[in-house]
């Protein structure tokens, strides 16, 4: 009963299993930093194409495309306050356009278990095309 032998053992185990699993956590923050850096830059890219153009329509389009070559799979939906033609989805000047762009992802590092995670970001601006 007296003999602590094994005792430093099974504290350098644990202490080595939770060193790990801050680090795998402390990976996965910055992944996710990273990714939501990244959504950012898509979707200011993708607005100020949008507001320029006053539309959600080629120029939307061709940015939208753009940034799935560039960087990776995700969603977007777009919206305006007050459309002037919903068939073109054209915004009249200075009304509000909000881009949302999202990505499903999942916690890593946990093994079999995996978490799911949505990341969202949105972006407004004002439209910059005055039309008649």
């Amino acid at each position: 009963m007296k003999s602590k032998r094994g005792e430093g053992y099974v504290d350098v185990c644990v202490g080595v299993i939770v060193f790990v699993m801050l680090l795998v956590i402390a990976i996965n923050i910055f992944s996710f930093i990273t990714l939501r850096v990244e959504m950012d830059q898509i979707a200011e890219e993708i607005l100020d194409a949008s507001t320029y153009s006053g539309c959600f329509g080629a120029d939307f389009q061709d940015a939208y495309e753009r940034m799935l070559e560039q960087y990776y799979d995700f969603d977007v939906d777009f919206s305006a306050d007050e459309y002037y033609n919903s068939t073109y989805k054209r915004v009249q000047l200075g009304h509000a356009m909000t881009i949302t762009v999202s990505v499903d992802t999942y916690v890593k590092g946990l093994g079999a278990f995996k978490i799911p995670v949505t990341l969202t970001v949105t972006r407004s601006g004002l439209s910059q095309k005055y039309w008649k």
